[in-house]
């Protein structure tokens, strides 16, 4: 099965070039990748500390794994297949480029996703708000700080993708606006992991849906919906920390870090915290220490705790 021939690459021409956009070999093809998908979600979880080693071989094993789901979405593409077996492929497949960080991925399966096989596909479609909210915030991260596809993305969703009166609707909207003016505050509220459990409609905690990737295919599936939208919460709180802390830069000459409200206060605006398990969070005399090194602050002489804040060039 792994060596099963793709559409793109045979033309018509290599030997079972065609044999993908059998409608039974899609789904004996999509079994095959479900093994495949587990192990690498088991083998290779992401963790805060990871050698050199150890993520170059959890990319491999993640690129490995996408590159057979994009040719089971040739298959399906070629076949012309719109019912609820492609839409499960699409679905995955974004939602493991989204959750392993492949951005390009991510953009070739967006378009045939959403509006696409929300609008040819039966019903149900239980993800739908997910996989819109995903799509948007892969926009905003990939072409960060500008929102222009962001926006040229969102123009291409039907009203009743995204209704206007709910949750799902003012939360990204807001987390758009908050980067646009760049409200560190607003955006750190809008970020935080319990903020995004209420958009979503549950209360579970990420670590532990990290670890229920093993259950049935429906839940499993918006388990790795919630992990692939945290990601990308994740990706975006670091694009957004070097833009907050030239604001902060620009509109404090000194501060001190002496006082647990201050430091409070720079973790918050900073988004230092970590939004996922795997992720690093910072401390405040930590940041401040790094961009020591960047001549961005500087401790201040004979005063303990007290810093001193250059202004970007």
């Amino acid at each position: 099965m792994e060596h099963i021939a793709s559409v793109s690459r045979s033309s018509g021409l290599e030997k079972g070039g065609d044999t993908l956009k059998d409608f039974n070999v899609q789904e004996e093809y999509r079994d095959f990748l479900q093994g495949k998908m587990d192990e690498v979600l088991s083998k290779y979880p992401r963790r805060h500390l990871e050698s050199a080693k150890e993520a170059s071989q959890r990319i491999n094993a993640q690129e490995n794994v996408l590159i057979l789901f994009r040719k089971l979405r040739e298959g399906i593409s070629s076949s012309q297949r719109s019912d609820a077996f492609a839409l499960e492929a699409y679905e995955t497949s974004l939602y493991l480029a989204a959750a392993f960080e492949s951005p390009r991925q991510s953009t070739s399966i967006i378009p045939h996703l959403v509006p696409g096989l929300y609008l040819t596909s039966p019903a149900p479609h239980d993800n739908r708000t997910a996989t819109v909210l995903i799509s948007l915030l892969h926009h905003l991260v990939t072409a960060y700080p500008s929102q222009g596809s962001y926006r040229q993305h969102f123009d291409t969703i039907p009203v009743d993708f995204l209704p206007r009166d709910g949750a799902p609707f003012t939360w990204i909207t807001r987390l758009a606006r908050s980067l646009r003016t760049q409200n560190y505050a607003v955006f750190e509220q809008l970020t935080s992991p319990s903020s995004i459990s209420k958009v979503l409609g549950d209360e579970e905690d990420l670590a532990g849906a990290l670890k229920s990737l093993s259950i049935s295919d429906g839940d499993r599936r918006a388990t790795l919906a919630r992990q692939a939208l945290h990601g990308l919460v994740h990706s975006l709180r670091y694009k957004a920390r070097n833009t907050n802390w030239d604001i902060v830069r620009s509109a404090y000459r000194e501060f001190s870090c002496d006082t647990e409200e201050t430091r409070a206060w720079l973790v918050r605006s900073l988004s230092l915290r970590s939004s996922v398990p795997y992720g690093r969070s910072i401390e405040a005399e930590q940041w401040l220490e790094e961009k020591a090194t960047l001549g961005h602050a500087r401790r201040k002489e004979g005063v303990p705790g007290r810093w001193m804040i250059y202004k970007p060039r």
